[in-house]
C-alpha cells in the first residue's frame, strides 16, 4: 500500500513539473532561466519604476505610421508618462524603406512628428543610423538636429554622460554600425554614403571613449547585432570581430540593437556583456533561439530601461503595456 501511495505521489509531482516547464516554454521564457522574468499580465507602472533613471528604447520603427508603428508609439507615450522617461533611444532604421532625402522631406512629419506626438515623447531622442537610413541621406538625419528640439542625432557616432545619483553616472555610447558591415560595400548604388565613412577612425574613437570612461555604467547602442538568434540576419561577423572585444575589455554591461525585428536577450556563458535586440517598433518577423538565447519573442513593442545606483532592469513591453519579459543585473 505504501509503495503504491509513494508511486502516486511521485507521478503527481512529475506531472506538475512538466506542466510548469511547458508553461514557461510557451511564454517564451527558457526553462532554467536564471534572470528575473515577469509574465504578460504585469504592467509598467510608476510604482514599479519609481526612484530610478528611466528611458525607452525603440528600433526599426520607420513605417510612416503603418505596420505596428502607430500602436507602438501610442503605448510608448503611456509608458513614458508612467515612468517619467528621461529620453528615447532609437537603434536605427528610422526611415523605412529608403531613408529620407533632406531635412524638409515630408517623411519627417508622416513618419516621426505626427506619429510620436504624445506629450511624454517630447523629450530628447538619441538615434543611431540603420542600413535603411543609409539608402537615403544620413547627413539629412544629422542636420535635422539643428531644426528639431528633440532629435539629437548630432554626429554619425557620439556619446554623453548622465548622472544617476550624486555618486553614480552612466556613459551612453551610440555607434554608426552600417559602415562596419562588408556586404553594403558590394552595392554602392544602393548605399551611396557607406564608402565615405572612416571605420578605423570610429573604432579609435570607441576605444578612446571606453578607455577614458570613469562611469560605473557603460551602455552601447548600435543598429546591427553582435549576437542574434534570428534566421533573418543573425550574428554580425564584423561586430563580433571589431566591436565585441572592446565591449569586453572595457567592461560594458549592455549592448542594445535592432536590425532583427524581434525581442531577444542573449548572453555568452562566462561573459560579462548582455546583448539585447529590440527591433520591434514597427514590423515583426519570426523569432528563433540558439545556444546564447535567454529569451526570444516576435511581438511589436519597445523596451523600458530603469537605472539605479547599482542595478539595472530592462523590460520588453507590448503594445498593450504588458511586460513580456524582464531581467536585471548589477554593473559589476
Amino acid at each position: 500500500m505504501k509503495k503504491k501511495l509513494f508511486f502516486l505521489v511521485s507521478l503527481a509531482s512529475a506531472l506538475i513539473i512538466i506542466s510548469c516547464n511547458e508553461k514557461k516554454a510557451s511564454s517564451g521564457i527558457a526553462t532554467g532561466e536564471k534572470t528575473n522574468t515577469t509574465d504578460s499580465t504585469s504592467i509598467v507602472t510608476k510604482k514599479t519604476f519609481g526612484r530610478a533613471f528611466n528611458f525607452i528604447i525603440v528600433s526599426d520603427w520607420g513605417w510612416n505610421g503603418f505596420k505596428h508603428q502607430q500602436e507602438v508609439a501610442d503605448q510608448m507615450a503611456k509608458s513614458a508618462d508612467s515612468v517619467n522617461a528621461k529620453f528615447i533611444a532609437s537603434c536605427g532604421d528610422n526611415f523605412q524603406v529608403s531613408g529620407i532625402a533632406s531635412t524638409q522631406d515630408p517623411l519627417w512629419m508622416l513618419n516621426y512628428e505626427n506619429v510620436y506626438k504624445g506629450l511624454s515623447l517630447q523629450v530628447e531622442w538619441y538615434p543611431v543610423l540603420g542600413n535603411h537610413d543609409y539608402k537615403g541621406s544620413p547627413q539629412a538625419e544629422i542636420d535635422y538636429s539643428k531644426i528639431s528640439r528633440r532629435w539629437r542625432l548630432t554626429e554619425h557616432y557620439y556619446t554623453f554622460v548622465k548622472k544617476i545619483n550624486d555618486s553614480i553616472s552612466a556613459c551612453f555610447i551610440f555607434l554608426d554600425t552600417p559602415p562596419l558591415v562588408a556586404e553594403y560595400y558590394k552595392r554602392p548604388e544602393e548605399y551611396p554614403e557607406i564608402t565615405k565613412q572612416d571605420t578605423a577612425k570610429e573604432m579609435r574613437w570607441l576605444k578612446g571613449v571606453l578607455e577614458n570612461s570613469k562611469e560605473q555604467w557603460k551602455l552601447v547602442f548600435g543598429h546591427h547585432p553582435v549576437y542574434s538568434a534570428s534566421k533573418t540576419h543573425g550574428n554580425t561577423k564584423e561586430m563580433i570581430e571589431r566591436v565585441k572585444p572592446l565591449l569586453e575589455k572595457y567592461h560594458v554591461q549592455l549592448y542594445f540593437c535592432g536590425h532583427d525585428h524581434d525581442f531577444q536577450h542573449l548572453h555568452e556563458k562566462g561573459g560579462k556583456v548582455d546583448y539585447v535586440v529590440t527591433g520591434t517598433g514597427g514590423e515583426t518577423r519570426p523569432s528563433s533561439t540558439d545556444e546564447l538565447s535567454l529569451f526570444s519573442k516576435s511581438e511589436p513593442g519597445f523596451s523600458v530601461v530603469s537605472l539605479k545606483a547599482d542595478s539595472l532592469r530592462i523590460c520588453f513591453v507590448s503594445t498593450k503595456g504588458n511586460i513580456i519579459y524582464s531581467f536585471g543585473r548589477g554593473y559589476k
